[in-house]
């Protein structure tokens, strides 16, 4: 519903005329379950003004809500972390002291649903909840507190105000070496250790003094801790690395000391995650530079496959690892929209004629054919998957045929000299779901949120995915894909050639000693005159079936001959 939009945008207007429209002040929406005055206090955009209009109309300010774990109003503002929201809901009334299932109250709430280890509104959010009366000592099932959660996240400036407050130190598990380290002075730190205290003994999350003095982020109590014997080879809980402890904070100089004693950049924990992932997903370029610089390998993948660029949560950090030889296309969805400056909120901006009129996959005319259709730019714009779709518009008929996506699987992106961005085909789903296509259209941005969509007949360019596109001067190179079961060639490498100014599309005719049917693989262009394809999956029959299997070699395109070669494997 339209209210919900505009109390998540804080447009003050915009509620008070759907309020006037006779909609309920509490209505809850279709997808999340909560009300407009949940969306408001949750919502970055939202500012004090929407909440109080929305209290004012008799919103309710205990009111349950949400899909999977329904909470109180106060727990999404406490989590968003906004002061000004939680100030206007407590002086309306909103219970501080409510209990959610798991014994998860107010305090232990505003440790999570963001990073808090750099939330400059931290600390001062823990007071406003203390002096309200805010529960100290609540402990949940899974033995959390809000003193625990906060020293997890090295918040230790939290940890003083709880427990100057008088909460109970005890779920801390800490030595008085610990409690010197993470809130004293390094004469304190040295009194402790010159009274012979243990630098073995481990806190409530498994940290030793060493680990526990890398988050602190005073270097000069590190450097004291490992003169005296600290044990380098510590791992905290999970097996997490000591580089890793200072980059959940930036902090810049403890990680370059730490690199300059000679810790290993590619260390990784249980979960093969490695610091430079962390730098990625913590969203801070200088930590990664410092790790690179110092030898980081930027191709390591963690437990489920994903490197570096694939956990990038920032431009810069994305810039800088494709500088350094990562692959575009491995960024995540919300990277993509960044780059292409999209909103990728999931709203779509468009009519239920709009939808109507385009709600399925159709295949160009010419080549290329500009399809600017109202429901697609809709979807490209908002990243709403299929399903999503035909929800918004009350479609339960649409079985028969998908509904056009633009969130895909395999899809290329390749970023023009120029500061266009061009990304091509990609599958929505799995074959067994309603919605799965594949599609061979062509998206070019301009980079400033505007884009064209463009299709193309399916005789001149096959739909395709989990293909390479190499920009090459002005041509982009698309190279294998797997396409759709019985239309696959088994041992043919299909190659296309797009023109990055016509937008017209060509195939480039092959021979030599050929990839094969290969998809998921990489490319790399050397600068020169040759394609290298590498990794991947080929794709072959066998006795009628078909068979995926690793391609074990790398194979090398000629761009003056176009004849393939095997170079390896």
């Amino acid at each position: 519903m339209l209210i919900h939009e505009h109390a998540s945008d804080g447009d003050v207007a915009g509620v008070a005329t759907e309020l006037a429209r006779g909609v309920d002040v509490d209505a809850r929406d279709g997808t999340s379950k909560k009300t407009p005055l949940m969306h408001a206090v949750e919502s970055p955009r939202a500012g004090p003004d929407v909440v109080r209009v929305l209290i004012e109309r008799g919103a309710d300010v205990n009111a349950v809500g949400g899909l999977y774990a329904p909470q109180p109003v106060l727990s999404f503002a406490v989590s968003a972390g906004n002061v000004e929201q939680v100030t206007v809901l407590l002086d309306a009334g909103a219970d501080i002291r409510y209990r959610k299932p798991e014994r998860y109250d107010v305090l232990i709430d505003a440790m999570y649903g963001r990073p808090i280890a750099t939330d400059p509104h931290l600390v001062p959010l823990v007071r406003l909840l203390i002096d309200r009366g805010a529960r100290l000592d609540s402990v949940t099932t899974y033995e959390e507190s809000a003193l625990s959660v906060a020293s997890n996240n090295g918040r230790f400036d939290a940890v003083r105000v709880l427990l100057e407050a008088g909460a109970d130190p005890a779920p801390l598990e800490w030595t008085p070496l610990m409690r010197a380290i993470a809130l004293g002075s390094v004469a304190e730190v040295e009194a402790q250790l010159a009274g012979g205290a243990d630098l073995t003994v481990r806190d409530f999350w498994s940290r030793t003094p060493w680990l526990l003095g890398l988050q602190a982020g005073d270097v000069a109590k590190a450097r004291r801790l490992l003169a005296a014997g600290a044990d380098r080879a510590d791992r905290g809980r999970c097996g997490k690395v000591p580089l890793t402890y200072p980059i959940g904070h930036r902090d810049v100089e403890m990680l370059r000391w730490l690199l300059s004693e000679g810790f290993d950049p590619d260390q990784a924990d249980d979960f093969t995650t490695t610091p430079l992932m962390k730098a990625a997903e913590q969203r801070h370029p200088e930590c990664a530079k410092l790790l690179i610089d110092a030898g980081a390998n930027i191709h390591l993948t963690n437990h489920v496959g994903h490197q570096a660029i694939t956990l990038a949560g920032d431009l810069a950090v994305v810039r800088l690892l494709v500088q350094r030889g990562a692959d575009l296309n491995d960024i995540s969805d919300e990277m993509r929209a960044a780059l292409t400056r999209l909103p990728a909120d999931g709203r779509l901006r468009v009519s239920r004629e709009d939808y109507l009129a385009a709600n399925h996959r159709r295949f160009g005319e010419r080549n290329p054919d500009p399809m600017n259709l109202a429901f697609w730019k809709a979807m490209v714009a908002s990243g709403a998957n299929a399903w999503a779709a035909k929800q918004h518009f009350g479609d339960r008929k649409r079985l028969d045929e998908p509904v056009w996506c633009f969130q895909r699987f395999g899809k290329s992106i390749n970023e023009l000299p120029d500061g266009r961005i061009i990304e091509i085909g990609g599958e929505h789903e799995d074959h067994y779901d309603p919605d799965f296509c594949i599609y061979n259209d062509v998206v070019v941005h301009r980079g400033d949120g505007t884009f064209d969509i463009f299709g193309y007949p399916r005789d001149v360019f096959p739909p395709t995915d989990f293909h390479t596109a190499t920009l090459v001067g002005g041509q982009i190179y698309i190279i294998g894909g797997l396409g759709y079961r019985g239309e696959r060639r088994y041992g043919a490498t299909p190659v296309y050639r797009l023109d990055v100014d016509s937008l017209a599309i060509e195939p480039v005719p092959t021979t030599g000693e050929l990839p094969g049917s290969i998809s998921r693989h990489r490319a790399s262009y050397d600068g020169g005159s040759e394609i290298r394809v590498s990794g991947g999956k080929l794709c072959v029959e066998r006795d009628g079936a078909e068979e995926y299997k690793d391609n074990t070699a790398e194979h090398v395109l000629s761009l003056t001959t176009f004849v393939w070669r095997r170079s390896r494997g």
